[in-house]
């Protein structure tokens, strides 16, 4: 089971300085009532405020991120993710509009410059963690959510002639075998094969990945598209004796599907229940997604998935009204013990101001019949003109 955090991390961007910086919240006392119980009695009062909190102020940044360092001017390049979610919540690796990549440990405070990619990945990159055994660290695997626009993307460093690629893979590992150190290093995958299929546009687009465990215990990335390509899953590694480790690099992708995965955007696969949480895929112009729970072990045997529970009742109101909200981000943070946050950017249409909503969740199997319930905790809004939640990690 994964650890209860301590800490929810924001990176916020500042209209004012043109920065980005990170603040940190404790989720046990903004998100989360002491107990299961306290949830349970304010859920079941008759009047509840929709707001538990209204905040107009975050904590002090510890740390800020200059989106544009060496006077590159290109918009959208920029990500944060954080690294190894499972064994830290402070390591946070980001890329600004010029492709370089840093790591931010915020417990320690330190800085680590690691190498650029070789080719900018967009702001909404598909970005995950991946741990494989006996391995000292996590790989940091980064697609472009637009595959197609590789081939329009600069390369890194200017001037560069080494292949274009939408995919690639950050490890831990010696340069060579003559090598006594290990460091860090980018690694060009290969892209998914949609890419090479007739119809395929470079505005085509990732809408929805997750991981899977493979039957030897490794991980698969899996993807789908907004094109009707389907559902494709890469395999990351795979059993082999021969090697010192005793598994290698696989870097393969298969098809598993003409189907689309059920969700929109990041799906988290929660070990202890295990099932996976997202966010319902929906339909234009409403956009109305709703945190969903589906079992994609069909998926072994080529079977579509199917939705097994839908919680719409976590809805804001207003989120049923698309002429005047705006989602412009969502995401799903798993806090560990069955613990999540369900983060939403909103732009409201009819002032132009932007707000961020928080929800603390708790997932419980019922005792008596296994079925999965979502318990809702706690609920805050922030509001500020001078600032905006850009990314909750």
């Amino acid at each position: 089971m994964m650890n209860r955090r301590q800490f929810l991390n924001l990176v916020v961007w500042s209209w004012s300085d043109r920065l980005y910086s990170l603040r940190r919240i404790d989720p046990s006392k903004n998100l989360f009532y002491e107990s299961t119980q306290q949830a349970q009695k304010a859920a079941s009062a008759e009047k509840r405020k929709k707001f538990d909190k209204t905040f107009r102020s975050l904590p002090d940044p510890i740390a800020s991120f200059d989106p544009s360092p060496t006077g590159v001017v290109n918009s959208g390049l920029e990500w944060f993710e954080l690294f190894a979610p499972r064994s830290s919540e402070s390591r946070i690796v980001n890329s600004n509009k010029a492709g370089e990549i840093t790591m931010f440990d915020a417990d320690k405070r330190l800085i680590l410059a690691l190498p650029n990619l070789y080719q900018p990945k967009g702001h909404d990159a598909v970005v995950i963690s991946v741990t494989h055994p006996s391995a000292d660290e996590d790989s940091l695997y980064i697609m472009d959510r637009h595959p197609g626009r590789a081939v329009t993307r600069p390369r890194l460093p200017a001037g560069s002639d080494h292949p274009r690629s939408c995919f690639e893979v950050l490890e831990y590992k010696r340069s060579n075998l003559t090598d006594s150190h290990k460091g860090w290093h980018w690694r060009l995958l290969p892209p998914p094969p949609f890419v090479h299929l007739p119809g395929f546009q470079p505005s085509s687009l990732v809408t929805s990945y997750t991981t899977m465990d493979t039957v030897d215990g490794f991980s698969s990335i899996c993807i789908s598209s907004d094109k009707g390509f389907g559902t494709y899953c890469f395999d990351t590694a795979c059993l082999d004796p021969s090697h010192s480790l005793g598994w290698r690099n696989l870097d393969e992708w298969r098809h598993v599907g003409d189907w689309a995965l059920p969700f929109e955007g990041r799906a988290e696969f929660v070990r202890e229940f295990d099932i996976w949480l997202g966010f319902k895929a929906a339909t234009l112009p409403c956009r109305l997604n709703h945190l969903c729970a589906v079992d994609l072990s069909a998926m072994d045997h080529g079977r579509e998935p199917i939705v097994q529970h839908v919680w719409e009742h976590l809805a804001l109101p207003e989120e049923k009204q698309p002429a005047r909200l705006c989602p412009m981000h969502q995401r799903l943070v798993n806090l560990g013990s069955g613990r999540f946050c369900i983060a939403k950017v909103f732009n409201d249409l009819e002032d132009g101001t932007y707000f961020a909503v928080l929800t603390g969740v708790e997932l419980l199997r019922n005792e008596q019949d296994q079925s999965l319930q979502i318990l809702k905790h706690k609920c805050v809004r922030y509001i500020s003109n001078t600032e905006r939640i850009r990314w909750v990690l």
